[in-house]
């Protein structure tokens, strides 16, 4: 994926590309950087072809990738949302392309964009053979982290890890999210300054997951006022009681498993890559593990479980439920 952008910049092009993955900010970014490297400007109108879910049929992109550009050097054909990549999906069309990949004219660059990918499928092989499937994947915490640092420098500001740090604690790690975030913190500062850890708690969104984080802190720590105050935030935020309920069980297991890993052995860093986690939150969970031996936070999971049953059986409310819960653990 780090070499795409260089190898456009030296006009070289495969004639096929699929992007896929979690990571929707970065497709749109790089499908942006190739119209951009493949198109000049004003090129847009007469050279681009685009088809969108049931639009997109074998016989119109390859008339479209057959048609030739109009003063320019290719042709950008761009394909969203096809189904043609997945199980149960329109695999007829799909099939009617996969010869087709093999024989595309120079002219054109035809890109593939999908939610979702079945890389068993022959058209997924038929792309990886002629062209490139990029996966954009969820970034980890040091990419993200080099990301905001290098915004923030584009705009004149300055980050500290310690500040960093927070950020990422507090906002959702979407990047579509980190960027909007971001974009508040440098209109908020102005011109070059330095952002702070103050500045992240007037202008930042605190995510769900955040919050139920530090409610589950709470408990840990025995602070059963403080645990059910942010619970009854949440509420009348109008989040889910049974939301909130899933991620307390989330954060449990991953207390109990950190705790596991720990105790077999494994760095944090280890640990962070095992479970997907940050590792500042590997060490809060390492910390938080003290609360109770591993049985006592087996029985939290399986209490967690029970609440879930409870609720969807109709033996207990939603709010009533999780308070429960989160007085019982905090107590």
């Amino acid at each position: 994926m780090k070499t795409l952008k260089k190898n456009w910049k030296n006009h070289e092009f495969s004639r096929c590309y699929l992007f896929f993955g979690e990571e929707t900010y970065l497709i749109r970014e790089y499908e942006a950087a190739l119209r951009k490297a493949i198109l000049p400007d004003a090129a847009e109108m007469m050279n681009e072809d685009s088809f969108e879910e049931k639009r997109a049929t074998a016989a119109a992109i390859m008339d479209a990738a057959e048609t030739l550009p109009f003063l320019n050097d290719k042709r950008l054909v761009i394909v969203r949302n096809s189904a043609f990549f997945q199980k149960g999906g329109r695999k007829e069309e799909g099939e009617k392309l996969k010869a087709f990949l093999s024989n595309l004219p120079e002219t054109v660059c035809l890109l593939f964009i999908e939610e979702k990918v079945e890389k068993s499928n022959a058209l997924y092989k038929a792309v990886v053979k002629n062209g490139q499937a990029v996966e954009f994947k969820k970034q980890s915490e040091k990419d993200l982290g080099t990301w905001i640092k290098q915004r923030c420098k584009a705009n004149g500001m300055q980050m500290s890890d310690g500040v960093l740090n927070l950020f990422l604690q507090t906002v959702d790690h979407d990047m579509e999210n980190l960027d909007g975030e971001l974009q508040k913190l440098i209109a908020y500062k102005g011109e070059k300054a330095e952002i702070r850890a103050e500045d992240i708690r007037a202008v930042c969104t605190v995510s769900l997951e955040a919050r139920v984080f530090d409610l589950v802190k709470a408990v840990a720590e025995k602070h059963p006022e403080r645990a059910v105050q942010i619970y009854r935030t949440l509420l009348s935020m109008k989040e889910s009681p049974y939301m909130v309920l899933s991620l307390i069980t989330r954060q449990f297991r991953l207390i109990l498993e950190t705790m596991l890993l720990t105790q077999n052995g494994l760095t944090q860093e280890q640990i962070a890559v095992r479970l997907e986690l940050r590792e500042f939150a590997v060490k809060e969970y390492q910390r938080q593990s003290k609360r109770f031996p591993v049985a006592g936070w087996k029985q939290a999971v399986r209490d967690c479980l029970q609440a879930d049953l409870d609720i969807k059986s109709g033996r207990a409310a939603e709010e009533t439920a999780v308070e429960l819960l989160i007085m019982k653990y905090a107590a």
